[in-house]
């Protein structure tokens, strides 16, 4: 019976076929993250709808709603905004202090 002789092709890809996978589930685990369920996520079978992104801003006032533009929303958009720019100014005071304060 002849005998079949794998080339170095063949044994690159059987080595990756065995080697990837444990790769990736190694990584996954010392990042913290589960590996099966990434699987799950990249193939769609995923059974939860993942969580939406976090937005963190939140209004001092809710000006975002179907309300009409009257004066006074108006004006409380416009005094928040001068607020805002205030609070940035001083900010970028601030910082410009404490980058000059170890040049001597």
């Amino acid at each position: 019976m002849p005998r079949t002789k794998l080339t170095g092709f063949s044994r690159l890809l059987i080595f990756l076929i065995i080697f990837v996978p444990i790769a990736y589930v190694g990584a996954s685990y010392f990042n913290g993250e589960d590996p099966i369920e990434n699987i799950k996520g990249y193939l769609g079978m995923e059974e939860t709808a993942s969580p939406a992104p976090v937005d963190n801003y939140q209004p001092t006032q809710d000006n975002s709603g179907n309300k009409p533009a009257t004066f006074e929303n108006v004006q409380d958009l416009r005094s928040e905004i001068v607020r805002l720019k205030r609070d940035l100014a001083i900010s970028q005071e601030q910082l410009a202090r404490c980058k000059t304060e170890g040049v001597e």
